[in-house]
């Protein structure tokens, strides 16, 4: 277990692109037992992006057809925690619909078991998370969560550092339009850019049309890539 953790912080500082560490995340956490995972950004108990997920096939389908993002317990109990927790703690702190109650057996049902959640708190309601969960109804082991949450601490840190490199890899953008188009990558809308960086919605507006372009060269992609895999 602490060989794993050391092996992926090493390995991790050496992760030129977001696209290699994430793949070098989920093979750790796959060495940890860990088939399923999931990075979701959520705002006001509501999922806003997945940058990227792998899960069963049907399990993918059935959640967005659905629209279970609306029911589950982890999205509506992620936002006031305050630190990682497992699936079984976030039902023990509510009391679960009938609805989510279908919706936690249908999860197993279709090989999604005993996930636990670590929340990556952002600015104002909006938070982060990364889910992993088992393809069989064998429960995480507790000795072994300590070294799971190290292991998405060093994603998350190392994918920080990478995203900035991404951003400062142009020598054309002022800091004011890095910034403005960090967090039009994060997902904001023009108000809320302009509310956190002191300027007009404006001038963000002209910004991300006119700057927009040089940003896209650099990350390949003008909000996020959402990468996904069914397996």
């Amino acid at each position: 277990m602490i060989g794993n953790l050391e092996s992926f912080i090493c390995s991790s500082r050496s992760a030129l692109t977001t696209q290699d560490l994430r793949d070098l995340y989920l093979a750790a956490v796959e060495a940890e037992g860990y088939q399923n995972a999931v990075y979701a950004r959520t705002r006001d108990r509501s999922i806003v992006d997945m940058p990227w997920m792998r899960f069963p096939k049907d399990y993918v389908n059935n959640y967005v057809a659905n629209r279970w993002d609306t029911i589950d317990p982890v999205i509506q109990f992620v936002h006031r925690a305050r630190r990682p927790f497992t699936w079984i703690e976030a039902c023990e702190n509510r009391r679960l619909s009938a609805a989510q109650k279908a919706f936690m057996a249908n999860c197993r049902d279709l090989g999604v078991h005993s996930g636990v959640t670590i929340p990556l708190h952002g600015p104002g309601t909006d938070v982060d998370l990364i889910s992993l969960s088992l393809r069989d109804e064998k429960g995480p082991a507790p000795e072994r969560l300590p070294a799971i949450y190290g292991l998405t601490y060093q994603y998350r840190l190392r994918l920080s550092e990478l995203s900035c490199e991404e951003l400062h890899a142009t020598s054309d953008l002022t800091s004011k339009e890095i910034e403005c188009l960090r967090w039009c990558k994060e997902g904001k809308t023009n108000w809320e850019i302009g509310e956190i960086l002191h300027i007009s919605e404006k001038t963000v507006e002209f910004t991300c049309q006119t700057r927009l372009g040089s940003w896209v060269s650099i990350t390949g992609s003008p909000r996020w890539s959402k990468e996904s895999s069914a397996a």
